[in-house]
Formats: C-alpha cells, structure tokens, sequence
C-alpha cells in the first residue's frame, strides 16, 4: 500500500537498494478544469481528515476574489503538495519501494495573464535490504 512508503528530503541510514527516480508534475492549469482540480477530488476525503486533525490548513481568504477561479489558489498550494506526494507513493508503490528519498520539489508561478502555478516533485525510489 502507497501510504506505507516513507517519503523525506534527507537519506535514509537504514540500507537500501535504489530502484529508480520517481517523478510527478501538476499544474492547476486548465479553462474548464485542471489536473488539480481533478486529484482533489480523488483525495477528498483524505484532505477532509487532515483539515479535521489540523494537519492541512484550512481554507482561508486569499486574493482569488479579484480573479475569480483564475486565483493563483494560495489555498491550493497545501492540497497540491499533498496530492503530488500521495502520486509520488503511488509510483514508487508500482516498483515495490519502501520509502523515497531526496525529495524535492519545485513551483513555478504563470502570472501572465491569469495565474497559474506549477509544481513538479521528485525523488529516489529504494528498496529496504
């Protein structure tokens, strides 16, 4: 099961096996609905739990008034990282790895126009000898 996989920025002192990289983007990009939009969803009930024990921010103002749907989705940025991490598990689920390590992430803001925001994260899948 994916959420079993241990994912950190830092190594492991446990010995491992490197099985390869795992990599996953999102974007809330999309006119009538993004890739964002559609994990969300997928993850519903999970991002639910995590407002109820506090462990996700809960919804707060942000500027998206003056954009209407087209905000940059400060709000968003939590549920982003959220959903690429449970993606990042997924992918390393389907190579059997017990953890992913050196996890790191970048986001790119498009305020051209309208804003939007792009996330790619990253790791190393490995194996637990």
């Amino acid at each position: 099961m994916s959420n079993k996989i241990i994912v950190t920025t830092v190594d492991l002192k446990t010995e491992y096996e490197v099985l390869g990289p795992v990599y996953f983007s999102l974007s809330n990009k999309g006119l009538f609905g993004s890739q964002l939009g559609t994990l969300i969803k997928k993850y519903k009930s999970e991002i639910e739990n995590l407002k109820k024990e506090n462990a996700l921010n809960p919804a707060r103002a942000d500027w998206g008034f003056l954009w209407g749907e087209f905000s940059a989705g400060q709000n968003d940025f939590d549920k982003a990282f959220y959903v690429s991490v449970q993606e990042l598990k997924s992918r390393a689920s389907m190579l059997n790895a017990d953890a992913i390590i050196g996890l790191r992430q970048d986001i790119d803001l498009d305020t051209n126009g309208f804003q939007y925001f792009y996330l790619q994260m990253y790791g190393t899948a490995v194996k637990f000898k």
